[in-house]
């Protein structure tokens, strides 16, 4: 039995659950549905490089700032923050350029310069701009007060809410003559995913006033954040289950008693009940009170009102994201960390025309952030490139498995990622000439990745109807049941934390906000804890054997009994500091589990296991993924590069004891002879294919890449599973080639 469940492990959840662990020692449950914490905070990496997917930037949080002193006490002092440029952000306009400083006064002066026959109501706009915010911060109080105190500040905000209530287009239609100012003014509105037309002039003058100083990036990247906060719920006896897909919220009455799940942490769901007195959901409101509670009786009834808020307010953009690996530090190019915001038009609000721009491969606007330059990767370099669009127009592919959406997808994501490269490289010259590897990301991404409804991962839109509601808040018509995370607070990363702050507020009680304002005063509390949760082991490496210059055997011995493993899964390996790194087990006997580890990239984890001997203790989770056999009947093939074998070892032994190895082939790519690991397979299926692309290859082997081997492999393309696993370059050109050649059943893991 826990004292709380969260559902979600997003900066708004683990805001709430870091709170109640931390001010009131509660053990408290956090389920995640992604096999990685963090929800929009979590990286994903290929090849050693690693990419934001929500986080681009934070304001606030300065040395001494309110802001910070959150971030410092949930993540025990281990947080650190890097500081961007002080031009920040760069707007980009046909003629215009203008680089914004992290100076409120100079701002306006650059704006004042440019536009000098506005330069009273640019002062006048900035006015409004905190007037505005400091009535939207009364709204973020009113959830976090005790609720006798909430009608007074709920009667001063309406003697002072015109203006913020009125649309951000409207407000500056009126104070502004020049439309390409109000454009400029305007160009932070994909902050908050909704343009001006639509969007509430309070959350404008919330994302403006909070970059007003300029802005930070967590040292090391968004990961570090679910990574130190986690540590505190932890200590409190708490954990963070991952692979955990929240099905319903159970109720007892009209009180919130627990949750129902999917446990995915294996190739077979596992229906499990977790129980608790309190439960916070950062799930989003949508899907809390659409889908996870019932809509009809008495549950249906109390919330009734609150659906019909939520229903007029589903509205919002999705977005695809192109993620870059680049050659070379993009400072050679002239980049210093700073954001670009590149338009082509001053018209912010053809919402359909910027989407119909997008899938034709021609963006009317962008925007691109390089967090490498951010996070003080001197190692891997990348950026990223993001542009609105509608997600209907991906609807027919929602149906289809992830991975495998056929080769029409795949041929509009490279007209879509094409264009994004375009336009930026248009702007930041010398951009696309040191990209060396792409991977786009749709709609359809985010929503399996978050389940936001259509990948829309600003949540409620921030409409004016969305500030006039009196129902959305932390506290929900459901006793014991809070909400965390941007419908509960703001948009973005701040605005969640603060539905988290205002969860664990009215989870305490009427003194859950002095309580926690006098621990955020004390300061970070960073003493270790002292056991680990369930599904975390302790394990000692026993052996460690170099089978090329770069890939080492290493097996651990685990405490205690792994149960649920399939071939094929991965265990998640901490490699020191707050980095953990994921690895395909490549083969696993009771308590030993073994593993096919590259260091060539020379990141985190490759200099862990360089430096690590027999005797070296750490920590691991497992079994975790779903990339396992699939139980078709069909004939397989597998083809892997490097360690990308790993996971097929233990596969080919379940095949071996099923009697079906010998159809089965496998293509494995190498460069020298020195390179093939095959042999470290017990059992290998009855054909294999050695690729070698710089050395001779062996009789029955093929000379050039695996990818060129398989343009002419004999195969029935609805007959066929395929099996990839390698370096992302490897998976994206032999997916390529297997579409072009009808392969239907494709099932991929990139490293």
């Amino acid at each position: 039995m826990h004292d709380a469940i969260v559902i979600g492990s997003g900066i708004g959840g683990m805001t709430a659950a870091g709170l109640l662990a931390g001010v009131a020692g509660k053990k408290v449950l956090v389920l995640e549905k992604h096999t990685e914490p963090g929800g929009l905070t979590h990286v994903f990496r290929r090849d050693g490089a690693s990419w934001d997917v929500g986080l681009h930037y934070v304001g606030e949080v300065e040395p001494g700032s309110q802001g910070r002193a959150f971030f410092d006490y949930l993540s025990g002092g281990e947080l650190l923050w890097t500081r961007m440029p002080d031009r920040f952000e760069r707007f980009v306009y046909p003629g215009i350029d203008i680089s914004v400083p992290s100076n409120p006064a100079t701002y306006e002066r650059v704006l004042s310069d440019r536009f000098p026959q506005e330069a009273a109501a640019i002062r006048r706009y900035f006015k409004d701009v905190k007037r505005a915010r400091r009535w939207a911060i009364l709204g973020f109080m009113r959830g976090m007060v005790p609720r006798p105190v909430e009608p007074l500040l709920r009667w001063t905000q309406r003697l002072t809410g015109r203006l913020a209530k009125r649309t951000t287009g409207a407000v500056l239609a009126a104070r502004f003559r020049s439309p390409e100012l109000r454009a400029v003014l305007a160009s932070q509105w994909g902050d908050y995913g909704l343009p001006p037309s639509q969007s509430a002039f309070a959350v404008h003058a919330l994302i403006v006033s909070h970059y007003l100083q300029g802005a930070w990036y967590p040292e090391g990247g968004a990961a570090r954040i679910a990574r130190t906060f986690e540590k505190g719920i932890e200590r409190a006896g708490g954990s963070i289950l991952v692979a955990q897909e929240v099905l319903e919220i159970l109720t007892d009455g009209s009180k919130a008693i627990g949750v129902r799940v999917l446990d995915r942490r294996g190739p077979l769901p596992v229906e499990r009940v977790y129980k608790a007195p309190i439960v916070i959901s950062g799930a989003g409101a949508a899907i809390t009170f659409e889908r996870l509670l019932p809509t009809e009786g008495e549950i249906g009834t109390r919330t009734a009102a609150l659906r019909g808020d939520i229903q007029q307010l589903s509205g919002g953009l999705s977005a695809v994201t192109l993620y870059l690996r680049l050659k070379a530090d993009p400072r050679s190019i002239g980049v210093q960390g700073e954001n670009h915001w590149i338009n082509t038009t001053f018209e912010h609000d053809d919402t359909t025309a910027q989407s119909r721009s997008v899938l034709e491969g021609s963006p009317r606007s962008i925007y691109v952030s390089f967090p490498s330059i951010k996070a003080k990767d001197e190692q891997f370099h990348t950026a990223e490139i993001i542009a609105f669009v509608d997600e209907r127009a991906f609807a027919q592919w929602r149906d289809r498995p992830k991975g495998n959406r056929g080769a029409d997808y795949s041929a509009l994501k490279q007209r879509i990622g094409d264009g994004l490269l375009r336009l930026a490289d248009a702007h930041i010259p010398g951009l696309a000439a040191l990209v060396s590897y792409t991977e786009l990301a749709t709609p359809l991404t985010v929503e399996h990745y978050t389940s936001h409804p259509g990948g829309r991962f600003y949540g409620l839109a921030a409409s004016p109807q969305r500030y006039r509601s009196t129902q959305l808040g932390p506290s929900t018509p459901i006793e014991g049941l809070y909400l965390a995370g941007q419908d509960a607070g703001c948009l973005g990363i701040f605005g969640a934390m603060m539905g988290g702050v205002g969860a664990a507020c009215q989870a305490l009680g009427t003194k859950g906000f002095p309580m926690i304002q006098a621990a955020i005063k004390s300061g970070p509390v960073s003493t270790p804890s002292s056991s680990l949760p369930p599904q975390k082991k302790r394990a000692v490496l026993t052996a460690k054997r170099a089978l090329t210059p770069s890939i080492w055997h290493l097996e651990f011995e685990v405490t205690g009994p792994v149960e649920g493993y399939a071939p094929g899964q991965f265990a998640r390996l901490h490699v020191g500091g707050g980095e953990w790194r994921d690895y395909s087990i490549a083969g696993l006997e009771g308590q030993r589990v073994r593993f096919l580890i590259s260091t060539r990239t020379g990141g985190h984890g490759s200099r862990f296991v360089q430096g690590a001997s027999v005797g070296t203790a750490t920590e691991v989770e497992l079994p975790l993924g779903q990339y396992t056999l699939e139980r078709s009947g069909r004939r397989r093939v597998f083809i892997a590069t490097g360690t990308g074998l790993a996971p097929f070892l233990p596969m080919f032994e379940s095949l071996q004891a099923a009697g079906t190895l010998d159809e089965a082939v496998l293509l494995f790519g190498y460069r020298t002879r020195e390179e093939d690991i095959t042999a470290e397979g017990t059992v290998l299926p009855g054909r294999v294919i050695r690729c070698v692309s710089q050395d001779e290859a062996p009789a029955d082997g093929y000379r050039g890449r695996v990818t060129a081997a398989l343009k002419n492999l004999d195969f029935d393309p609805e007959t066929t599973d395929f099996y990839l696993c390698g370096s992302s370059g490897m998976v994206a050109d032999g997916r390529a080639v297997l579409e072009a050649r009808g392969a239907r059943h494709l099932h991929a893991e990139s490293f």
